[in-house]
């Protein structure tokens, strides 16, 4: 018995023209996450998913440098994550967080980049996760994020400013008393003028202040030395004397001043990560991981106050759109299998094709020229959205057209391509097969499950290829999709849910679940912390069976159940991601057992937020996110198998944020959203 990597969906578009060249029309980027501003004004992007670092003009209009290729080798990275440069050397800093390393990279005003030195590597220090990173006063500090200490904290550790250890810090003792304070997950970190440390505490969603010495600085407006009520901390900026929170509301930037009190928030985001001042006046990059871009807004945060929101100017954006033929972006989900004896996708004009695209650019290049640099940054994402919307519309009629479809609908693997605002399929696997195969969907679409009704159901198109139900986080509303055999495409079918707390609504579904003995679908309601079981009638309208549990740590409860699985005997396993664990529950949603245990590990039953699971042939598999493992067990919860691996090498089935896992036919695949590609692995009995 064992589980191994097999190979991977997803084509990789990382080549650059002879450099320096424009940034526009040559950069796609793969979430890319730190970047800083050195010495002459450059721009410094760590372009993570593809285990690089590149250089940009400060306009950001031209790329002068690539630096690094996949590899634990001195001139390598395995996910470049966050940057700072040296006050006064020239020296770039990059914690190579794959790899359990921080390299000192050096520059010329000609841009000869040449590797210094790489420590953290060595036994007696073991950084298990470097993210953020500071530099003060020849001292460097490291948020070592998934170190695990005694009671499984995580810790900063301190280093001269060439590499050298001194000591670790691993709890915050404020110097006016009271409860000492544990750091979990730190991400990103900041420093004031003052020197002090800012610390982006992710699992605990807090913003904690100390010192060089691990002394924990109040806020005088609440005199503690953190900053909480936060949705999420995914990293910290201080500038403008203000301190910046990316993730502390959702889709926003929270903005507090020195003294802990909140002054607002800056809006109009997806999921900001990294915040870096800029050499101009109330400018700053922010990078969109996610959107795949790194953006440069400015905005006077002196104005922000009484807690108010308001919207940055976005003066620069680049990364270009992950629409190439093969290429995902912010795949969720999966459904369905593959085989090698497929033909595949046929194109019967390529040229017109090419024609068509053509057309497109030159259309995005005119919107582009008439939205002024000035633009809000929310009308701006929303007109870009529109305007993809549009693009996804006209290249689906082109495709009507030119009649180009797969050849085989019934037996093809099916990808939510988030990202891209549509489903994508293939039939053979190969990493650059995947081709749209839906009208355009909602943002915010992410499970996805197969459905084949046990007979032919009122106004069905197709009935030889299985129905595709997709829940969609943003809205509630799960949507039911049929096979249009004279369109090549997917076509909504029906509709149900909507966003809210009532019975027969939704509230940031995830998960999707087909109950095999009955045909119900059973959905991961987790904003509203239950199950809710749905049923097609023999007219083809859904309708509520029930919904079971609710928030809370007891059997039967929930903290963000995230998927759902059913076996050939109705019982349901749950992954409650919350509370690290697995529950059981028979057909009618009562609740029989549980299992696992909160803990790193990679073989074991301990899991650190537990995403997906799914079932075949008598065994569970599970994705357990933090631990980066995908974990075997039989329906008892018995531990059997595991296979893991953290990092972004394609070659060996790395994961960073997987999702919605998948199997069929002794493949799991395996969609991993921050990758943006699907991994496929192999299960032998």
């Amino acid at each position: 018995m064992g589980i191994s990597y097999h190979s991977y969906i997803g084509a990789t578009v990382d080549q650059l023209p002879q450099l320096p060249c424009s940034t526009s029309g040559h950069l796609s980027l793969s979430t890319p996450v730190g970047s800083c501003v050195d010495k002459f004004g450059r721009v410094w992007l760590a372009d993570t998913a593809h285990n690089r670092v590149l250089v940009f003009d400060s306009k950001m209009d031209q790329i002068l440098a690539s630096f690094g290729t996949v590899g634990a080798g001195p001139e390598q990275f395995n996910m470049p994550f966050r940057l700072v440069a040296h006050p006064d050397k020239n020296w770039i800093y990059v914690t190579d967080i794959g790899n359990f390393r921080v390299h000192i990279l050096s520059y010329s005003e000609s841009l000869e980049i040449k590797t210094v030195k790489i420590f953290g590597n060595e036994p007696e220090v073991a950084l298990r996760g470097p993210n953020g990173i500071v530099v003060h006063n020849g001292k460097l500090c490291v948020a070592d994020e998934f170190y695990e200490g005694q009671h499984s904290e995580s810790r900063l550790v301190i280093f001269s400013e060439d590499g050298q250890f001194e000591r670790t810090i691993e709890e915050i003792v404020p110097e006016n008393g009271g409860d000492t304070v544990h750091l979990l997950w730190p991400q990103g970190l900041s420093l004031d003028k003052d020197g002090h440390i800012y610390i982006s505490n992710t699992g605990f969603s807090t913003v904690v202040r100390c010192d060089w010495q691990g002394r924990g600085v109040p806020f005088s407006a609440t005199g503690k030395c953190y900053i909480d009520g936060l949705a999420l901390s995914r990293g910290v900026t201080v500038i403008q004397n203000r301190v910046l929170i990316p993730g502390g509301k959702a889709n926003a930037i929270s903005v507090y001043d020195l003294n802990g009190q909140f002054m607002g928030s800056l809006d109009g985001f997806f999921a900001p990560v990294q915040i870096t001042e800029f050499n101009d006046p109330q400018t700053m990059l922010i990078t969109e991981p996610f959107l795949a871009s790194l953006q440069k807004h400015t905005v006077n945060l002196a104005t922000l106050k009484g807690g108010k929101s308001r919207s940055t100017k976005v003066l620069k954006a680049i990364g270009d759109e992950r629409d190439n033929p093969g290429q995902l972006h912010f795949v969720t989900s999966v459904v369905g299998d593959v085989t090698q004896t497929q033909s595949g996708y046929s194109s019967n004009a390529p040229l017109l094709e090419h024609w068509i695209e053509h057309q497109l650019t030159l259309q995005d290049q005119l919107l582009k020229v008439m939205q002024p640099p000035g633009l809000p940054s929310w009308l701006s994402i929303a007109l870009s959205a529109q305007t993809e919307w549009v693009q996804r519309w006209q290249q689906t009629m082109v495709r009507v057209f030119l009649n180009d479809k797969f050849d085989d609908p019934e037996d093809l693997l099916w990808m939510m391509d988030s990202g891209n605002y549509q489903l994508q399929a293939t039939e053979d696997g190969k990493s650059d097969s995947a081709r749209p195969i839906s009208l355009p969907m909602l943002p915010g679409s992410l499970g996805i499950a197969a459905l084949t009704p046990n007979k032919p159901l009122p106004g069905q198109l197709d009935y030889s290829v299985p129905l595709l139900v997709v829940s969609n986080y943003l809205s509630g509303i799960v949507t039911i999709l049929q096979y249009n055999d004279t369109l090549g495409e997917l076509v909504p079918y029906t509709v149900f849910g909507g966003l809210g707390t009532g019975d027969e609504q939704l509230n940031q579904p995830q998960g999707i679940a087909i109950d095999p003995t009955n045909n119900d679908i059973l959905i991961a309601d987790s904003g509203n912390n239950r199950i809710c079981r749905w049923r097609l009638s023999d007219t083809g309208g859904p309708f509520l069976v029930h919904t079971f549990g609710r928030l809370g740590a007891e059997h039967g409860e929930f903290h963000t159940p995230s998927d759902i699985t059913v076996d050939e005997q109705g019982q349901c396993f749950v992954t409650d991601q919350n509370n690290n664990r697995i529950e059981v529950f028979d057909s009618h949603g009562k609740w029989l057992r549980s299992f696992g245990k909160e803990g790193y590990g990679t073989a074991s039953e301990s899991f650190l937020l537990p995403t997906s699971i799914d079932h075949e042939n008598g065994y569970l598999f599970v994705s357990d996110l933090v631990n980066r493992a995908i974990k075997v067990f039989n329906c008892s919860g018995e531990f059997l198998e595991s296979f893991s691996g953290f990092g972004a090498d394609r070659d060996k089935g790395q994961l960073w944020l997987p999702y919605l896992l998948h199997v069929k036919n002794n493949k799991v695949y395996l969609p991993d959203c921050a990758l943006n590609r699907v991994n496929v692995y192999q299960f032998n009995i």
